[in-house]
């Protein structure tokens, strides 16, 4: 059986290790390479994530190392002063207490990244690709960007370009703007006005069908494996860890990157999608890194991205606990 050829562009926390681990599990997906970008946490850190995950699901993927900053967005004074942002973390008897976990509580490995930066590697890579290429982006996008901007061509082999990011009304960095997008405003505009097919799942859907409880949680524990058991520790501590940084619900959490991929794995999952017009909004003002669709009608025959709007539950809840008993 032919599979499909996949890139996966992370910053990987807790819950881009869910959507890594159903990517690696699933007997379709040959997940080629890990390229790691700033986000959730520093690029170091994501790139030792990253390869601990890869080894402890017995595959030795490539991974490289990617862009540690935005695009340009820091070259602007003040630009993140503008509006009110997300509490990112805090301090608690001295204690560090971050979204996502710096290191993560695996065996540490033996594997390095590769020596070849990860905007390099996808500029030769999707150039001489021989059949049209995947890419799962659940971070920021300033490595797929930056590709662009070096390559332009690259867009006619990838396939679709699975996105984690915007929201359809609310954001969670800001009040508008979802984090991945924040992060790199320029970034992700260059990206979904480029050409590539892009597949966004923005917050809502992910919270309509990736919302876990402690009860979801303890099914996931249930397929006794090694596997399920680390992915159930680390969702229960990502539950603690929100509810203490924003008083989030003390019982439930969303995997907003698995939800992002698992169309990937069962594009069924998918019940309501639609081609609209989007931009990103870039101007440094309140509304900075907003996904912005026009609805109006005006144009109904330039959509450039497709944007996910509803998903099952009980599908994609059940195709991870399938994955993971494969």
């Amino acid at each position: 059986m032919d599979k499909k050829k996949v890139i996966f562009d992370c910053d990987i926390g807790c819950d881009d290790a869910v959507a890594l681990t159903a990517l690696i599990l699933d007997e379709k997906i040959d997940v080629i390479a890990i390229t790691c970008v700033h986000g959730n946490l520093p690029v170091d850190d994501v790139v030792n994530n990253a390869l601990k995950v890869s080894r402890f699901c017995r595959k030795q993927i490539p991974v490289y190392k990617g862009c540690p900053a935005p695009m340009v967005k820091y070259l602007l004074k003040g630009r993140s002063l503008n509006t009110s942002l997300q509490t990112a973390e805090k301090k608690i008897d001295g204690k560090e207490i971050l979204i996502h976990e710096k290191d993560f509580d695996l065996p540490q490995t033996p594997d390095k990244a590769e020596s070849r930066h990860a905007c390099s590697y996808l500029v030769e890579t999707l150039r001489n690709a021989q059949e049209k290429i995947d890419i799962c982006a659940v971070g920021p996008l300033t490595n797929i960007a930056m590709a662009l901007r070096l390559d332009p061509s690259i867009v006619n082999n990838i396939g679709t370009l699975y996105i984690m990011g915007g929201g359809l009304t609310i954001g969670n960095r800001t009040p508008v703007a979802e984090a991945n997008f924040y992060e790199d405003a320029e970034a992700a505009q260059i990206v979904l006005t480029s050409g590539i097919h892009c597949l966004v799942c923005p917050i809502e859907p992910c919270q309509e069908a990736a919302t876990y409880t402690l009860e979801d949680i303890d099914e996931i524990e249930k397929v006794s494996s090694p596997i399920s058991a680390f992915l159930s520790r680390e969702l229960r501590d990502y539950i603690a860890r929100c509810h203490i940084l924003f008083d989030g619900d003390p019982n439930s959490c969303c995997i907003f990157d698995y939800a992002a991929v698992s169309p990937l794995l069962d594009e069924t999952v998918i019940t309501e999608k639609r081609k609209e017009i989007v931009e990103v909004d870039i101007s440094g003002g309140m509304s900075d890194g907003q996904m912005v669709v026009d609805r109006r009608g005006m144009f109904p025959n330039n959509g450039n991205v497709e944007i996910i709007y509803h998903l099952d539950k009980d599908k994609v809840h059940d195709l991870l606990l399938k994955q993971l008993k494969n």
